[in-house]
């Protein structure tokens, strides 16, 4: 509980940061990062405080849904396993996101990919509706980077870009949305099933590959991991994934009954599975833009105001 409790104030103290950030650009004054000022100036202010529930709320209902996924199946095979355990970050986004801990070595590759596909399922549905609805309530407006500022721009998924087109059609050449707080929370929804799903190691799709693909995965891991650190080159975060892939190994260990293959039925869910992948994948997970044009006196929209007051 306590970091559930530690995860809820820095997701919330950080929403109207990350909001402010990824609208109209962060002064040169305001950091996403949480200090006194930054707490004293959220959870005085009720607007600045409903900003910060908006964006805090979603994430952690999907961050829940997606780890209760992997414990109900573990409670279906009678796996003993610990509920999900929190991860805060006082900067930027708030989180690391959450994990659960299985306590047993899992026996059989249908166990592992009942374990391993239920989280990722269940988080994707949890964050459709959130997706949705702020995509919807999101503002179309041209690209502008405010002075002495920078801009955080979202990465752009295929789930992202359908849901845009379905509510705002295609959006002209130098227009972005200005996304809603329930947005950015599907935004960060997305990149984590993306990061879960990556075949690699004992990620979620780590796990799915060697259920789906046995002794194949050994073969497959190197080329995939050198893939993932090709897209590094479009964005940075890709290569820090590469290294915490190669810390906790390429290859995934054995489970003890490896001769039953997946049936039919598992087979068609790991191909789903890939297709959320490719749904939710971002070839650059964010980008920051800057501006070295002087501020005007009283620029900004109310949340950066009330911020870096």
């Amino acid at each position: 509980m306590l970091l559930f409790g530690l995860t809820f104030f820095c997701t919330t103290t950080l929403g109207p940061v990350l909001y402010a950030w990824s609208r109209d650009g962060l002064p040169s004054d305001v950091y996403p990062l949480i200090t006194p000022r930054l707490v004293a100036r959220v959870w005085s202010d009720p607007a600045l405080l409903r900003l910060g529930l908006s964006f805090s709320l979603p994430v952690l209902i999907i961050l829940f849904v997606h780890e209760m996924g992997h414990y109900l199946a573990c409670r279906h095979y009678r796996l003993p396993s610990t509920l999900p355990y929190f991860l805060p970050l006082p900067a930027v986004l708030g989180t690391l996101g959450a994990f659960i801990r299985i306590r047993v070595p899992i026996r059989s590759k249908r166990e592992l990919f009942d374990v391993g596909v239920a989280g990722p399922f269940a988080g994707f549905l949890a964050l459709l509706p959130f997706l949705l609805y702020g995509v919807a309530r999101s503002e179309p407006v041209p690209l502008r980077l405010g002075a002495d500022a920078s801009l955080l721009v979202p990465g752009q998924c295929l789930a992202m870009t359908l849901a845009t087109r379905l509510f705002h059609g295609p959006l002209a050449e130098g227009m972005v949305l200005r996304l809603h707080p329930f947005a950015l929370a599907a935004w960060f929804g997305l990149l984590a099933t993306a990061i879960n799903l990556l075949p690699l190691g004992q990620l979620d799709g780590g796990h799915i590959l060697y259920a789906a693909a046995g002794r194949w995965q050994r073969r497959l891991a190197l080329p995939l991991w050198v893939a993932l650190a090709l897209a590094g080159v479009m964005w940075g975060g890709w290569v820090l994934w590469c290294v915490v892939i190669f810390a906790m190994g390429l290859y995934h260990p054995p489970v003890i009954d490896e001769a039953t293959p997946l049936d039919n039925r598992r087979r068609a869910l790991a191909v789903a599975a890939l297709m959320i992948l490719a749904l939710s994948f971002m070839p650059r997970g964010a980008i920051e833009s800057m501006s070295d044009e002087p501020a005007p006196p009283g620029r900004g929209n109310a949340p950066v105001a009330a911020l870096s007051r």
